[in-house]
């Protein structure tokens, strides 16, 4: 009988998503090491049952966990904690000679071995002092709950000695029976321990659904609050926006407006220099293609144009050619330009004349002349150009006659 009798147990939990438990009988020994995912309460506490009656609860963490709180409600067993949390050199040294697949097995061992390492010189004087015919693991448990070992011994002791001579010396109690009625005796235990376990379960489950309902409820407000501002803040962002947009429009309106004001006083100024005794010049602000291309977007360059470059030192017979090819009148220049830019006007036939050669008349950006002024000097250049022309031609038929009278020089 004694025997059979269920063994007391030190048992260490690791609770989490993956729990482990660490089982030892009272001497130290390991007897089921294990870890499972997702396991219920009652798998853990089914588990630790089918090895015997727990003794001791121990954990590796202070303050201890709600689940390991639980299962040592579940023993009525005693609760082990470490007076500060285990290091995890402190859980391999107590670890280091047994073999564990992972970090919540050793955590588990490492609770069951330090609850066991603070009993043991406890245990061990307890296995000295208890006499014989007492079991010492009765004597340990008693102490344990809280009785010192003295008083255990007595209590113990109190058991009639025929009593105990009678059920050890019985051979007639069918061993099937007993070995039954234990194991009904543990499974009503366990049920009445499972059963209040339930019912803990169902309260704090109502009590969190009460929670849930609650913030439920005040995420639902909090959220509709949320979105209604939300929906103004975006509408006014919206509108901002579409502020912004007609501002930056009315702005390039309001360019544009003067911009085009500006090129009617010009036109309406050029217009009445056409009408009166004076002929309008149109500016080119430099002698580069882009300045003439502007000049011609704003004035338009037609034929028989002056133009008055203010600047001609940048020009060459390329943008001599794009002037040239408007056909103007004439190009009326302030300061030197290029000898190239000069051949290309006189080549296609286009006067240009200085500023001391022709005067100008300036008001604003509108510049005139005077046409019988410009007439003359035309005039003048023709006959210029015309005596050149004869020059070149004379110099050129004098090289033919020099050239042909070597060479008759030579044959002869």
């Amino acid at each position: 009988m004694r025997s059979r009798k269920r063994k007391y147990l030190i048992v260490g939990v690791d609770p989490g998503t993956t729990m482990a438990v660490a089982i030892l009988d009272l001497k130290g020994k390991l007897l089921s090491l294990s870890s499972s995912r997702s396991i219920s309460l009652s798998s853990i506490v089914e588990h630790i049952a089918a090895h015997g009656r727990p003794l001791i609860i121990a954990t590796d963490v202070t303050p201890p966990p709600a689940m390991v709180e639980k299962v040592k409600r579940a023993f009525h067993a005693v609760l082990f904690s470490p007076r500060g949390s285990l290091s995890i050199d402190e859980k391999i040294a107590l670890t280091e000679s047994f073999e564990c697949s992972n970090d919540h097995e050793r955590d588990a061992l490492a609770a069951a071995r330090m609850a066991y390492k603070d009993c043991k010189n406890k245990f061990a004087q307890i296995e000295k002092k208890t006499p014989t015919g007492i079991e010492p693991d009765e004597v340990k448990a008693l102490v344990v709950q809280g009785v010192s070992v003295n008083s255990a011994i007595t209590q113990l002791s109190a058991v009639p000695e025929k009593t105990v001579e009678r059920v050890e010396k019985t051979k007639e109690v069918d061993e099937r029976v007993q070995t039954l009625q234990e194991t009904v005796h543990r499974q009503k235990d366990q049920i009445n321990r499972l059963r209040a376990y339930v019912e803990e379960l169902r309260s704090e489950l109502s009590a969190r659904d009460d929670e849930i309902k609650r913030l439920t409820s005040k995420t639902d407000r909090m959220t509709l609050r949320e979105l209604r501002k939300l929906a103004k803040t975006k509408e006014i962002r919206v509108r901002n926006e579409r502020i912004k947009r007609l501002r930056e429009k009315v702005k390039e309106l309001q360019d544009t407006i003067s911009y085009l004001s500006h090129q009617i006083e010009q036109l309406k100024g050029i217009r009445a220099l056409e009408t009166s005794h004076t002929k309008p010049v149109k500016v080119i602000s430099s002698f580069t293609k882009d300045a003439i291309l502007d000049a011609d977007a704003k004035y338009g360059l037609k034929k028989g144009d002056v133009v008055f470059l203010e600047d001609a030192s940048g020009g060459g017979s390329v943008t001599a050619k794009m002037l040239a090819d408007k056909s103007i009148k004439a190009v009326i220049i302030q300061n030197e330009m290029s000898h190239s830019a000069t051949e290309e006007f006189h080549a296609s036939n286009v006067p240009v004349f200085t500023t001391e050669e022709i005067s100008i008349h300036r008001v604003d950006d509108l510049v005139a002349i005077d046409p019988d002024a410009l007439d003359k000097a035309i005039t003048r250049w023709r006959v210029r150009s015309e005596k050149t022309k004869i020059r070149k031609n004379v110099t050129f038929l004098e090289s033919i006659l020099e050239e042909y009278r070597s060479r008759r020089l030579k044959g002869h």
